[in-house]
């Protein structure tokens, strides 16, 4: 497993790239505190996105559901934001740490590339 680190005057565009091209795949999201106290637990449940504030940028909104049925979970107060991948370097999930100690993972059901996704749906649509 390979983490890469994202630098926070970059969080805007890469979670916003990083939200096209993850929409709609499954997730499990989980916030804990430093005490293993979990603050909030999701999942199996489809991605609408990642994104940071344009009011407060080192806050963070992961939100989950569909375009009518959702819900937010905001990281406030980011320090980090990890992309973690796996070995051939497909995208694993997320992990973002707050000022507070929580740590939040947000982890798809199926690690995969992209386009290794979006080409199987092509062809199986066909």
């Amino acid at each position: 497993m390979a983490i890469r680190h994202l630098v926070q005057p970059s969080w805007h565009d890469e979670l916003d790239s990083f939200s096209r091209q993850h929409e709609g795949w499954l997730v499990s999201l989980r916030a804990a505190t430093p005490r293993g106290e979990v603050t909030f637990d999701a999942h199996d449940v489809p991605l609408l996105g990642v994104v940071s504030s344009s009011t407060q940028p080192t806050d963070i909104e992961v939100a989950l559901g569909n375009r009518r049925d959702h819900l937010s979970h905001i990281v406030s107060n980011a320090t980090a934001v990890h992309l973690e991948l796996t070995a051939d370097g497909a995208d694993r999930g997320l992990i973002i740490d707050s000022a507070d100690g929580t740590r939040t993972t947000l982890q798809f059901k199926s690690a995969a590339r992209p386009e290794e996704v979006d080409g199987l749906a092509e062809h199986t649509h066909r």
